[in-house]
């Protein structure tokens, strides 16, 4: 009987003492356009909804456990950080009339970077930017379980057919409905081959839609195709935002794809590539162009430094000298704080207290953050 009331004593206590601890509730803002966003609204969060991570992020741009995250809590929260404002702020305030000014986000292996661009090509789809968007350039270089061909249009490089038609099909996804309203078209006549041409004044839906289902010539529409861009930017008739995550990839020693004939190929001899480094030239106007390094994106061996001279090199600093670089630091305290009431307000983080502990031991990373939240 005593041990049956002690029992109970023991419920009571700590069914007051749930009652009496409140779930803490993270910090949040109604603005949910990041163009309304401003430095009062840095470490809070604002909500994605589901329609524009659709439009925007359904085939790449956020990484894979941050998406695996949203799908449990069934919302995309992201927050405000210092970082992105500082490009978007950038951006309202920038001359179009003159050169694409380029920005370098850089930082430690998961710092944030890939959020704090994703936050950025929110707010250029938003104000209607055409997206050249590069979800993540390791992707193409990486893994040898693609078809390569040397190109038949450029003497000494490589086509990676199948992923730029890909690529192409993340464009139109991201771009369809602002290029029907826009309504650009090419400025001259390709030919293909002696049966397959694209006529001058062909709509660039069409243009993509010819690279989509010919992918063998996917890689010379995916460059014309930036071209064109450019030239209907310098001419006022869009605004463009090129954004490129992993791309000190560019400048890596090596990759694992091998030709038809069994010949490795660096990643200056591909072709996509090529595109990539002439879209991050700035010889057009009525855009911006935001880049990403970072370690994870380099060969193995050369992952000591998050430095941007270190990734890319000078060959790499060179080519996008000048450009505004933006570091993208760990969380600051109201930051780290925020979010572990955020993790607690989902039930993520089924533990109170320890905070001192998981900022000694995820140093304040988001990225680690995250993964050592989960089996709390």
């Amino acid at each position: 009987m005593k041990a049956y009331r002690r029992l109970c004593n023991y419920a009571t206590a700590a069914v007051k003492q749930e009652i009496q601890y409140q779930i803490p509730k993270a910090a949040r803002t109604e603005k949910n356009n990041p163009g309304d966003h401003d430095y009062h609204d840095i470490s809070k969060f604002y909500t994605i909804d589901p329609k524009t991570i659709s439009n925007i992020f359904h085939t790449g741009g956020i990484p894979k456990p941050f998406t695996e995250q949203t799908k449990m809590f069934a919302e995309t929260a992201v927050m405000i950080r210092k970082p992105a404002l500082e490009v978007i702020n950038s951006l309202k305030s920038t001359d179009f009339q003159k050169p694409a000014v380029r920005y370098l986000l850089y930082g430690q292996t998961g710092s944030g970077k890939s959020i704090s661009l994703a936050h950025i090509l929110h707010y250029a789809y938003n104000s209607k930017f055409i997206l050249y968007h590069i979800p993540y350039v390791p992707i193409w270089l990486k893994y040898d379980r693609k078809e390569v061909n040397w190109s038949s249009s450029k003497k000494g490089l490589a086509d990676i057919p199948l992923i730029a038609a890909q690529w192409l099909k993340h464009f139109i996804h991201q771009n369809k409905a602002l290029l029907d309203e826009l309504n650009l078209t090419t400025s001259q006549d390709y030919v293909w081959s002696q049966r397959e041409t694209t006529p001058k004044g062909t709509t660039l839906n069409e243009l993509i839609a010819h690279g989509i289902n010919r992918a063998k010539y996917a890689c010379d529409c995916m460059d014309i195709l930036l071209n064109e861009l450019k030239a209907h930017c310098s001419n006022n008739k869009c605004k463009m935002l090129v954004a490129i995550d992993g791309f000190n990839a560019f400048f890596n020693e090596k990759t694992d794809l091998k030709t038809e004939d069994r010949v490795n190929v660096t990643p200056q001899q591909i072709t996509m590539v090529q595109t990539g480094l002439s879209a991050v030239l700035s010889d057009w106007n009525n855009g911006a162009i935001v880049m990403v390094t970072s370690p994870r994106a380099a060969l193995n061996t050369r992952r000591e430094s998050h430095l941007p001279i270190y990734l890319i090199g000078r060959q790499g600093f060179e080519h996008i000298d000048p450009f505004i670089p933006v570091m993208v630091p760990e969380l600051s305290t109201a930051e780290f704080n925020n979010m572990l009431d955020y993790y607690e307000e989902k039930r993520w983080l089924q533990k109170t207290g320890g905070r001192k502990e998981l900022e000694f031991l995820t140093s304040k990373l988001p990225a680690e953050l995250m993964a050592r939240c989960a089996p709390l």
